[in-house]
């Protein structure tokens, strides 16, 4: 790597340890992506939300609760009964080349001191040199050694690891009846979670579509609403974008892209005009939107959302991994190549 693209990296690199820090990493397709935050979500260091909570979501009542929260509990807790051991000082498979010796010794000290992220009853750094299948340790440490080399302070990168180690446990997301883009049979299944009134979703959208594309057959793309409650007419559109669905999986996308171009108005007249600009039978779809038919899928899909920990969209998952910055640049490409190889 050139002199300058190492200096970018690494500037790069800490600004996203500072932010996974702060809490407002969600799933992104590009490094620093931003996202829409529900006013629902807790404010930093409090267990209490910022404001109220939406109709027909799932509270969520503080630390441990969640999918994302019980697995940092976890690896917490097999941090603090890790048995002592001797220092093993090398790291098979993990890049450490661009390291002072000072950043090397912390490394060791970090790595021999933070659990298998394989749940394994031993150090990540026993993992490395003993258990080769163990691929996300692997991960885990060359994310070490990169945020150490990019300049971040021992103490954030120590709080960091467990994040990313939650990041690549795999969790159930249901998605049976829900859209898809892509090859059904395909091995990998990428699921976002989005807000029809997002900006960034809007913007991401598009590419991840271009992404699935690129797999040829090998990934698809599966839609879940998580609307957010200060986005007036976010979940307006995802009803309607439900009983678009009712009409065929086609007729979905169709309407995703059309209230995505158009989101700053998604009136009932705009919407029941986009139904019209795709062919749908507006009978039945009226029927339907009026009726609120798709509501209780749309919570539901919100719900499952803040179980999963999601605080705020788009979140994208990868196989059931949750698509980070701190990993593979937050590119979903990579994740994709990364889920194809295990």
């Amino acid at each position: 790597m050139r002199p300058l693209a190492r200096l970018r990296y690494r500037s790069g690199l800490l600004r996203r340890v500072t932010q996974l820090l702060m809490g407002v990493w969600v799933g992104g397709l590009v490094a620093c992506s931003p996202a829409c935050t529900p006013p629902e979500a807790k404010s930093p260091g409090t267990d209490e939300p910022r404001g109220p909570k939406e109709d027909g979501g799932s509270k969520r009542s503080g630390p441990g609760v969640g999918q994302k929260a019980a697995a940092i509990a976890e690896h917490e807790k097999k941090r603090s009964e890790l048995p002592d051991g001797d220092m093993i000082m090398e790291a098979p498979g993990v890049d450490i080349g661009g390291l002072s010796e000072a950043q090397r010794g912390v490394f060791f000290q970090i790595i021999n001191t933070e659990p298998s992220a394989c749940d394994k009853p031993h150090s990540m750094a026993r993992s490395l040199k003993d258990d080769p299948d163990c691929h996300d340790s692997k991960l885990v440490a060359q994310f070490v050694s990169d945020a150490l080399g990019s300049g971040a302070a021992t103490s954030a990168v120590k709080q960091a690891v467990p994040e990313v180690v939650a990041a690549l446990r795999p969790r159930e997301i249901n998605t049976e009846g829900r859209p898809v883009y892509g090859s059904e049979q395909a091995p990998v299944t990428v699921v976002v979670f989005a807000d029809f009134q997002c900006p960034h979703c809007r913007a991401e959208a598009p590419v991840l579509r271009k992404a699935i594309d690129s797999f040829r057959g090998r990934a698809k793309l599966v839609y879940k609403h998580f609307t957010i409650t200060n986005h007036d007419r976010a979940k307006a559109a995802a009803i309607a974008s439900e009983a678009a669905l009712e009409q065929g999986t086609a007729k979905f996308w169709k309407m995703h892209d059309l209230i995505f171009e158009n989101q700053m108005d998604l009136s009932d007249e705009q919407l029941y005009s986009f139904a019209e600009q795709i062919g749908l039978d507006m009978a039945k779809f009226k029927a339907s939107y009026t009726a609120k038919k798709g509501k209780a899928v749309v919570e539901a899909d919100k719900a499952e959302g803040e179980e999963l920990g999601i605080g705020g969209t788009p979140a994208v998952f990868v196989n059931g991994r949750e698509v980070i910055p701190a990993l593979f640049g937050g590119s979903v490409t990579a994740w994709i190549d990364d889920a194809l190889k295990r």
